[in-house]
């Protein structure tokens, strides 16, 4: 059954791809893990627009200038979710709190 069966393989390199979306030059990305990760996590799990997180400033900057810009975008958007997540949770505790009080 397995002789008419096609299987591949492809694998897509992350880091070359985020930097050319991120407007960051070749290898920017390469030791800043977890840089990547909170990348990765808000395009796939928040679906943050790229141009959000993008290097935006003058193409004179150094490497790691333009690699600071991205993780204060990074940093400013993670803090706005991480306060939403907290709100969040104040609401359901006071709502949770209420119904307590209400059905005792």
């Amino acid at each position: 059954q397995l002789e008419s069966s096609v299987f591949g393989i492809c694998i897509i390199q992350i880091k070359p791809a985020l930097e050319r979306l991120l407007n960051l030059p070749d290898g920017a990305l390469t030791k800043e893990i977890k840089l990547t990760q909170d990348l990765m996590s808000l395009f796939i799990d928040y679906q943050i627009p790229s141009d959000l997180l993008s290097f935006d400033g003058s193409k004179d900057e150094t490497l790691m200038e333009k690699v600071d810009f991205v993780k204060k975008y990074v940093e400013a958007v993670m803090d706005v979710i991480e306060n939403e997540k907290k709100k969040q949770l104040a609401e359901e505790k006071d709502k949770r709190e209420m119904k307590e009080q209400m059905y005792p």
